[in-house]
Order: C-alpha cells, then structure tokens, then sequence
C-alpha cells in the first residue's frame, strides 16, 4: 500500500505525541519519593503537581510487593497503615482511604495552607512489616508547595491595604455622623433664639407714647 503525504503526517504527529506524552508521565513520575521496606516499595507524592499552596490536593500513596514487572500492589492497607504530614512544626493525621479501581493506591485530602517542604510519614504494618518511614519534600523526592503569585488573576488585594480602605471609610463616617449632629444642634438653638416670648413671659416694657 502506497503511504500519502497525509498518512505520512498523520503517523508522525502520532510518533511526536507519544515522544511528548512519554516525557510528560516520566517527569510526573519522577515527582514521587520510592522507599523500600523489605519485600515492599512505597511510592510517595501528592496527588496533584505542581503542589500549590491554598489549593485542593491529596496524599498520593502506593504500595507493591517485588519489583518491576513482577511487582504486586497490595490491598487493605488503609487498616494497618496510617500518615501524617507536618510543615513548621505542626502536625496533622491523615486519614487513609483506598483509591477507587486502583489497587495499592491510597490517598487522603489535604489542602496545604503554608510554602515549603512538607514531611510525610507513613507508619504502621504492610502484611506483619513493620513501617516508619518519613519522607520529606525536595528534588529527589516530591513537589515542594509552591506559591500562587505568579499565576493568580486577577490580584488580590493586600490584607493591609484592605485593612486601611476600610479604616478610611469609617473614619469618613464618623466625620459625616458628627458634621450632621452638629448642623441639627445649631438649627435647633437658631430656631429656639427665634420664637416669640409666651403669654406667660415677662410683660414688655410700656413707652411714653403708649401712654
């Protein structure tokens, strides 16, 4: 069969894709640390990277028994095997629950509120091992939570700015309540100055030509 210019573009943009998408899970791949315990290996990452600090993420754990082809993920664990994760000295459980249709995968959300290197640590048994394993966030293992700054859109004013807009406004508020209470004051004492005396005031004087 004779191949034409467009089977021809056809397959090469179909090689160049593969190429491209080969590239793209490797490097996703390689954001993950790989601790091995006995006859296990323990993949460890968060769920989405980059990692972005305020923003829906979640522990990405996967356990396989032997290695390469021949690895086994191991189900179940979520009720022998526990984490945590900890960044600038604070602590917190994270509550393991097995990914649904993928095997030796467990996950748990996290939203990361803090820029840095997070440890994670996983402890417990994997079928009677013991495990305590902490990894924590860097080149050679996974994704560092990274800021928003340079992505965000559109800006967000600063806590101190909007602190002094509305410090402004309540100063202006106060001005005009008090300019307002002022300008009732004086109508009133001008209304009072100008109202005739009653009938029971003092009597006005009587002139000689009343006489």
């Amino acid at each position: 069969m004779r191949l034409t210019k467009s089977m021809m573009r056809a397959a090469l943009s179909a090689v160049t894709l593969s190429i491209i998408l080969s590239i793209v899970f490797a490097g996703a791949a390689s954001a993950h640390a790989h601790v091995h315990v006995g006859d296990y290996e323990l993949t460890v990452g968060f769920t989405g990277e980059p990692a972005l600090v305020n923003q829906p993420n979640g522990l990405d754990l996967r356990v396989a028994k032997g290695e390469g082809d021949s690895a086994t993920p191991v189900e179940g664990l979520e009720e022998t095997l526990k984490a945590e994760i900890s960044v600038g000295g604070q602590t917190m459980q994270l509550l393991l629950r097995g990914v649904w249709n993928t095997p030796g995968s467990y996950t748990s959300d996290i939203i990361p509120t803090e820029v840095g290197a997070y440890t994670i640590r996983v402890y417990g048994t994997i079928e009677g091992t013991d495990v305590d394993e902490s990894i924590t966030a860097g080149p050679d293992t996974f994704s560092e939570i990274e800021p928003t700054d340079d992505i965000s859109f559109p800006a967000v004013a600063s806590s101190a700015s909007a602190d002094d807009d509305s410090d402004s406004s309540q100063t202006l508020a106060i001005a005009g309540l008090v300019a307002g209470l002022l300008g009732l004051a004086t109508g009133g004492f001008a209304l009072m100055r100008s109202r005739p005396a009653t009938a029971g005031g003092p009597a006005s004087s009587t002139t000689d030509e009343d006489m």
